[in-house]
């Protein structure tokens, strides 16, 4: 009977133990990106965040404004970049040149004839958007004047939609923007030799974004990306 009721006692401290606390979430990596990344960014971070347990959050915008954020302090662990002399401009502990694109002028979908020498409603990016220096060194490069009307967007992703809004007859954006807005087409595609290389680079900024920065450039990332249109530089 002494065996017994020792036995109960013992049930019985067990049943008032208290569950061990749920692990705390990991903290997101936080991402700033340039626009025409939106797509194929988010989809290798869904991934990278199944394998390893931890979310990623982004901002998406012209480079040339996301590098002042960073200058200004806004916590960020990763750049990315669609010009790789933005990097210069804030400071990494590490850096790679990552994927490519192609530099191509938009019409609204519906519109048969078409000739970019002679357009007379252009959108373009601001100068300081690396879309736009592109696009101004094949203009030049081309012997294309731009036209009088022209209308500028903050980033790429504001190009297009002045196109596919029928604000501009016109728009140069890359061949990956395109391939998103089904009210564009393109009409055009600039020769590689009309501009700079056209290159996004990815910097490190803090430690704690280590573990995406490195999965960016693994062969499965690599794969989205191409799927999405983007240019290996291996």
């Amino acid at each position: 009977m002494k065996r017994i009721t020792t036995l109960v006692i013992v049930f019985l401290s067990g049943c008032d133990a208290k569950p061990a606390p749920p692990a705390a979430p990991k903290p997101a990596v936080r991402v700033y990106a340039a626009a025409s990344l939106k797509e194929v960014a988010t989809d290798i971070a869904a991934e990278w965040s199944k394998k390893s347990g931890r979310p990623a959050q982004f901002q998406f915008e012209a480079t040339s404004t996301l590098a002042r954020q960073i200058q200004e302090g806004a916590p960020a662990e990763i750049f990315i970049t669609a010009a790789p002399e933005w990097l210069d401009k804030v400071t990494v502990t590490e850096r790679y040149d990552w994927l490519s694109n192609t530099l191509v002028c938009v019409v609204p979908k519906g519109v048969q004839e078409f000739d970019l020498r002679t357009v007379d409603s252009l959108a373009l990016a601001n100068e300081q958007v690396p879309v736009g220096k592109y696009a101004r060194a094949a203009l030049a490069h081309l012997g294309i004047k731009i036209p009088e009307r022209t209308i500028y967007g903050q980033n790429v992703r504001d190009v297009l939609s002045k196109v596919s809004q029928g604000g501009a007859k016109a728009g140069i954006v890359y061949s990956t923007d395109a391939a998103i807005d089904p009210g564009v087409r393109i009409a055009f595609t600039f020769p590689l030799d009309s501009h700079p290389k056209i290159l996004y680079s990815v910097g490190l900024l803090k430690p704690d974004g280590k573990e995406l920065f490195d999965a960016l450039r693994e062969p499965w990332a690599r794969e989205m990306a191409k799927k999405r249109g983007f240019a290996d530089l291996k």
